[in-house]
This record gives C-alpha cells, structure tokens and sequence, in this order.
C-alpha cells in the first residue's frame, strides 16, 4: 500500500463505491486516436481501480460500464467494445481470482453478444467464492430496467 493510502482512515472507507465510465471515447478523440483506444486504456484505469479499492478496504464496486444507450453508438465501437469486453474479462479473470475478487453483472445481459455472455458467465463462476471485493459491471443497463427489475424482485418476493 503506499504510503498516502496508509494514511486513509479505515472508518472513512465507503463500503461501496460506484463509477461512471464515460469520457474514454472523448479522451482519446482529444488526443487524435480512435475512440477504441481511449476505451482500451479505460481497462487500465478499471485495473488501478480495483486493486485501489482492495487495498484501502472497499467491499463493492460498481462499474456503469454498457448503458442500454451505448447500443446506438457506432455499429463498429459496439463491436470493439463488446471485443474488448471479452479480452479484457479473459485476460483479468485468474487475477481477480488470485486477488480475491468476485464479479458480478446487473443489467440485461440477454442482449450482449454470446461471447460477451460465456466470458462474465465463466469469470462469475470461478470467481463466486471469493470475497474480498466484489465487482460489479454494470452491463445493458438503465433507469428503467433497474426499476422493472426491482419491481420483479419485489413481486416474487411478495408472491
């Protein structure tokens, strides 16, 4: 741990913190690249992210990664980005595992491309005994769906 985070106060720590992806696509537009590019270094940023996150105490993260808006982006950065979604899942899922972390989706996965579904499905599984972070991605997600699942949620409950 460094040493400006050894400094936190452990009490301070939220127990949950959540993130809004967004910007990537523009960073890298700013620096002459393809919108992928900014994407793909939002992966390493997600990276620091989490191993901060661990370190200093926080027990959930939430990545508002795939918004049901994003569909109408680009048919070609829809592809990179589901692409990159299956690349990044694959190539981070021995080190969550190692580190303790276990992922999560919320959203409508249903939509995302089969590969996309296998590779969260997988990394789910192998990482669903783990416990000292829990990943959230959040994945085809939005308002609306959040409050017909919930409301789902309460109805079975109820039933």
């Amino acid at each position: 741990m460094t040493n400006e985070l050894s400094q936190l106060e452990p009490t301070n720590i939220p127990k949950h913190v959540a993130f809004i992806m967004d910007g990537n696509g523009r960073w890298a537009k700013n620096q002459g690249q393809h919108r992928l590019f900014g994407h793909a270094a939002g992966v390493e940023s997600v990276k620091e992210i989490i191993k901060t996150a661990r370190e200093v105490g926080v027990q959930y993260l939430t990545m508002y990664a795939f918004s049901t808006e994003n569909w109408n982006r680009p048919a070609d950065e829809v592809a990179g980005l589901m692409d990159l979604l299956v690349q990044a899942i694959a190539n981070e899922t021995d080190e969550m595992h190692k580190n303790g972390v276990r992922l999560l989706t919320i959203g409508d996965i249903s939509a995302l491309p089969t590969s996309c579904i296998d590779s969260l499905n997988n990394a789910i599984a192998k990482t669903k005994d783990n416990n000292s972070l829990t990943l959230i991605l959040a994945l085809n997600y939005s308002a609306r769906w959040e409050i017909t699942n919930a409301c789902k949620i309460l109805a079975e409950r109820v039933k």
